[in-house]
């Protein structure tokens, strides 16, 4: 069945994005009306963020050209995901709403989600802590933290060429390896894994052209693909109580890491974690390539190259997450090395860039091989 599903959503998910991305450039020559003055946006011209309104679509029109009942849990995912990605939405057409007002009608969705889907936490490989999930309150807010907190978290990565697209990617792949690795039998099975088909699809056939950066997912398709990623997490976790929970949060271990440590760097110094960070892992990574390359590499190029060089980082997590899925101090370990390893990385980084000797040094070494990239990119220009 795979065959059928994934194709369609992969050829609908490009001409949807074709579309947008011709609309998008009209509505830009007749009024620049979509182009957001953002601190963190590492593009010079306007590119669309409407590439989570194709995924979307090519999603919708899938499920139902393959038959799905509209009463099936595939359409109700779809329509309780439908106000966090009006709300996204309203933000890709440059209505920059407050992060609190945001995160206020963002609440609504994981509310749906406990009480329509009966999505909810209860084992958390925490001990006793897990006891308080069973106090319906108490999970309710937990959900809403998780769920708020990675659409938040997810959509702050996507800055750079194919980074989240390729992420997400990884996820749903992994996810998919989890499942057949557990002998998985859920109810609706089928179900689960054809609509997991569809969106892999559908994100397959956006990352080709998100590659070359010419569309966005924007918020609008960060927060519809993650509520449906949170969703499989949580649907395999309570259906598999062997499973560790700590393994599956190493799949989407990078944008949480990032967003925390943001957050602590800011506090460190005294800012407001309200305010825009323009030293995001991606965007620290795609200035060392400048800088270190002494401009001869352009922002054009520096962009997929911070991708290439993020992507080791991002897959090692989800890679002995899948491997360790039933172990819970395996996946304990997995999160802690990974945190220690980014947190390293970044900082020597940043000692680097700001070490004129060593930053020198380090450029002249490796000077020939950023002349060989401009000098192959020039070449196939």
């Amino acid at each position: 069945m795979f065959i059928g599903y994934a194709p369609l959503s992969f050829i609908l998910s490009i001409l949807f994005c074709m579309g947008l991305i011709y609309l998008d450039k009209r509505a830009a020559i007749a009024g620049d009306i979509n182009v957001r003055e953002s601190a963190q946006t590492l593009h010079k011209k306007s590119i669309s963020r409407f590439g989570g309104v194709a995924i979307y679509l090519s999603t919708i029109f899938t499920t139902f050209l393959f038959g799905f009942d509209w009463n099936s849990n595939a359409f109700l995912i779809l329509a309780i995901c439908l106000p966090a990605f009006l709300v996204g939405f309203i933000d890709d057409l440059k209505f920059n709403l407050d992060p609190r007002i945001r995160i206020a009608l963002l609440l609504p969705v994981p509310i749906l989600f406990f009480y329509s889907a009966d999505i909810r936490v209860t084992d958390l490989d925490l001990g006793y802590f897990d006891d308080f999930l069973e106090i319906e309150f108490l999970a309710l807010f937990f959900l809403c933290f998780a769920m708020v907190g990675m659409m938040n978290a997810f959509n702050l990565i996507d800055g750079i060429n194919g980074q989240l697209s390729s992420y997400l990617v990884s996820i749903i792949v992994a996810l998919k390896v989890i499942e057949n690795i557990s002998g998985t039998e859920l109810p609706l099975s089928n179900e689960f894994r054809y609509f997991t088909n569809i969106l892999l699809g559908a994100l397959a056939g956006f990352f080709l052209l998100n590659l070359f950066g010419k569309i966005f997912l924007g918020d609008a398709g960060a927060y519809i693909i993650v509520l449906i990623i949170a969703w499989q997490l949580i649907i395999l976790l309570s259906r598999n109580p062997e499973l560790s929970a700590w393994s599956l949060l190493a799949l989407v271990f990078w944008p949480v890491m990032d967003t925390l440590f943001s957050i602590f760097r800011r506090l460190l110094k005294g800012k407001s974690t309200n305010r825009p960070d323009l030293l995001h892992f991606h965007q620290l990574i795609m200035r060392a390539i400048e800088i270190i390359s002494k401009k001869e590499i352009s922002r054009r190029i520096s962009n997929p190259l911070a991708t290439a060089t993020i992507l080791p980082f991002t897959f090692f997590p989800i890679i002995f997450g899948v491997k360790y899925s039933h172990d819970v101090y395996a996946g304990i370990s997995i999160i802690l090395i990974s945190a220690t390893l980014y947190v390293l990385s970044y900082y020597t980084i940043l000692s680097v860039l700001k070490n004129h000797r060593i930053r020198n040094s380090v450029s002249n070494f490796t000077m020939p091989l950023w002349s060989f990239i401009s000098l192959l990119i020039k070449k196939f220009d």
